[in-house]
């Protein structure tokens, strides 16, 4: 090509053509719509407690009028999911056994608590809660070295 001008067309032209031409190649159409996503909560199981064996106290016992003792509550958490114990009150009359004699006014009173113990997904934990029982001065003898079952419900939250 000796011709200048026509060598300047061909070439604004093949630049205008490769530019216009990628131009409507990144030009696409773009749409988008709403709807709902959903998902499912799964069911809290109820934590449970476990007795301890008058072994698991040496320190911090009860007598009549004296000062409030240590309560221990295993408790065990079915969830799948860590949870912190909240709250821990009684729930009814507490019952002695293993004393020397006949148990049945106890005396025995319980102070709600509030530990905030952690406890694993699947598992448990043993709980010492000090101060959160009493014995009143009318405790029968026969609670001499006894036992007491101090029925509770026991909160707990996910986390």
């Amino acid at each position: 090509m000796k011709n200048p001008t026509l060598r300047r067309v061909l070439v604004v032209t093949t630049v205008v053509g490769a530019t216009l031409g990628g131009g409507i190649a990144v030009a696409a159409w773009t749409s988008s719509g709403s709807g709902a996503a959903n998902a499912k909560a799964g069911t809290a199981a109820a934590p449970t407690t476990t007795a301890l064996t008058a072994a698991a106290f040496t320190s911090n016992l009860l007598y009549p009028g004296g000062p409030a003792g240590e309560a221990k509550v295993l408790v065990n958490n079915p969830n799948p999911y860590p949870v912190k114990v909240s709250s821990i009150v009684a729930n009814g009359t507490p019952t002695g056994s293993g004393g020397t004699g006949t148990c049945t006014t106890t005396g025995v009173s319980w102070t709600a608590q509030a530990p905030n113990t952690s406890v694993p997904s699947n598992g448990n934990a043993t709980l010492t809660l000090a101060g959160a029982v009493s014995m009143g001065p009318t405790s029968d003898d026969g609670c001499q070295g006894a036992l007491f079952s101090i029925p509770v419900t026991v909160t707990v939250v996910s986390g």
